[in-house]
């Protein structure tokens, strides 16, 4: 199929025809920040993504991997650049929605030096049991853990994420305190839940999807507010009976003051790319859901989010460094 037919644009012939000769006769580029290495499944998709909106605004585009400070550094890069809507961030939602409640000092403010673009997928995380955990529900685990307070611990990939929190609010409602242990990633940590060296491991659903079908693990609780397409097995944390739902997604931001007419081209061309068929079967290809939101909805659905989980940030006593 051609590329071309990821898009279907959704603004006039006429407008589009405007936007592509102006672009050109200016020798625009379009550059999307990705504040993390390249290889993930982040970086595949804004690849994707990104090659399809040069072509369809008719100049180049690239994708420009501003790596260092957990995407602190990518992130301040957006900021500071020439509002005029050429430059962008793609980025999960932990930048703009968890660092301001986990970093005293951070050199911007997701809501003032940002404005919305679109949501364009959402993902969702699980809480699995190792072969020391005998718990098949969240209720038994609840009983396990109580039962075992010097066992009442999980890892996870890395700190001041989702995956740190979601166990933490788990841990609130059932009145047990829960250590986080930060790994280096998911697959180390599942390695030590596996050997039954920690109980639980709470990360991305696709990192454990393998060895939750392969039966080394279970996943106990998915984050989402219905169970995933991916893993429709495994029960969420609601309808168990327990107030936790948290789904990270993949937004493009563009620095404050950028032009409102291309934020709301841009919009045009990212949503109906990811809402197309080849679009779906992309994102889900790599475990993402494509939703594809308007500027003003992915902006509530951040705010949302802040105010979600501020309190469990607060209660759990967590900062992370003073890199700024």
């Amino acid at each position: 199929m051609d590329r071309r037919d990821f898009l279907t644009g959704g603004v006039s012939a006429l407008t589009a025809a405007l936007c592509d000769r102006q672009a050109q006769a200016q020798g625009a580029s379009i550059r999307f920040v990705y504040p993390y290495a390249p290889g993930s499944g982040g970086d595949t998709l804004i690849r994707i993504l990104a090659n399809d909106v040069g072509e369809k605004l008719g100049v180049s585009a690239l994708v420009d991997n501003r790596t260092g400070a957990d995407g602190r550094i990518g992130v301040r890069d957006v900021k500071v650049a020439e509002p005029d809507g050429r430059t962008l961030l793609f980025t999960p939602f932990g930048t703009m929605v968890l660092f301001p409640l986990v970093y005293e000092k951070l050199a911007y403010d997701p809501f003032k030096d940002f404005e919305p673009v679109s949501q364009l997928v959402t993902y969702d995380f699980g809480l699995a049991a190792g072969p020391m955990t005998p718990a098949k529900s969240l209720s038994e685990l609840a009983d396990w853990l109580k039962k075992n307070p010097d066992k009442a611990s999980f890892g996870m990939p890395g700190s001041g994420a989702l995956p740190h929190f979601l166990p933490l609010k788990f841990a609130s409602l059932i009145g047990v305190d829960l250590r986080a242990i930060a790994y280096k990633g998911s697959v180390p940590a599942l390695t030590d839940a596996m050997a039954g060296q920690i109980p639980l491991v709470c990360a991305p659903l696709a990192d454990l999807i393998a060895q939750h079908q392969a039966g080394t693990i279970r996943i106990l609780g998915v984050s989402g507010n219905v169970r995933s397409l991916f893993v429709p097995d495994a029960p969420t944390f609601v309808e168990q009976g327990y107030d936790v739902v948290g789904a990270g997604w993949y937004g493009v931001f563009a620095p404050a003051r950028s032009p409102r007419d291309m934020i709301d081209r841009i919009n045009g061309i990212l949503v109906a790319s990811i809402r197309s068929e080849i679009g779906t079967a992309r994102a889900r290809q790599l475990w993402l859901t494509p939703t594809g939101t308007t500027p003003a909805e992915l902006g509530a659905i951040q705010k949302a989010d802040f105010e979600r989980w501020a309190p469990v940030v607060k209660a759990s006593g967590f900062r992370g460094d003073q890199t700024p």
